[in-house]
């Protein structure tokens, strides 16, 4: 069963968020932060210490790592150098440990040959996400890539997502976004666009379906 119709619903628009959905990117975002705190002489964060902590932007991974709790209280002095030897430890890594989900390549093939538009929406620093993309050879299925920098607001704001809908002329009802956090969901139900639940990414240590998306899948 795919995507269309597991939820019963033709949307005129898809939005993936990256990380946790379309991509298993945690190695590379584990290894990338030990890095990190090996340079700074910092306690290395545990696995899924990372695991819970991504997804809120590369900023906030490395506020939590400093704090090394889940929301930090106080800006760290070292936050600037801490950031940058993250980013440049994660572009040196190449995404050699990342991978495509099972199904990814054929759910977005299909979409597009029914004439579906699809985007991606995340909070991954543009600097990463469409280079990412190329590599993975799936940049050329998307019609739009929005970034963490790339407006104000990131999600859980729905801003993303209603700019998404409103630049290809397209109500947010007859989109859908699909995301395996509640980053991805919040942003959805903020302004009425159906969402779907994809479990087995990133979501801060809960189950995606405790955020009651529309519908909620196991896998893609």
């Amino acid at each position: 069963m795919n995507l269309i119709d597991a939820v019963g619903f033709r949307p005129k628009l898809v939005l993936f968020d990256l990380d946790g959905t379309l991509l298993d990117s945690l190695p590379d975002l584990y290894a990338a932060s030990l890095s990190m705190a090996k340079s700074l002489n910092i306690a290395a964060p545990t696995h899924t210490q990372v695991e819970q902590w991504v997804g809120n932007g590369a900023a906030m991974l490395v506020q939590r790592i400093l704090a090394d709790q889940f929301i930090p209280q106080a800006a760290d002095p070292r936050f600037d150098a801490a950031l940058s030897l993250y980013m440049e430890a994660y572009q040196q890594l190449g995404n050699q440990q990342s991978r495509l989900y099972d199904g990814v390549v054929p759910l977005l093939t299909m979409l597009q040959s029914q004439g579906i538009k699809q985007g991606v929406i995340t909070n991954k620093p543009s600097r990463f996400t469409k280079p990412l993309l190329q590599q993975f050879g799936i940049l050329a299925y998307f019609e739009l890539v929005y970034c963490g920098d790339t407006f104000d607001q990131k999600k859980p704001h729905p801003m993303p997502l209603i700019n998404a809908a409103q630049s290809l002329g397209l109500a947010v009802e007859d989109c859908l976004m699909v995301g395996d956090s509640s980053n991805d969901i919040n942003a959805a139900k903020a302004c009425g666009m159906p969402c779907v639940g994809v479990r087995g990414g990133y979501n801060h240590g809960y189950d995606v379906s405790e955020y009651k998306p529309d519908w909620v899948l196991d896998c893609l």
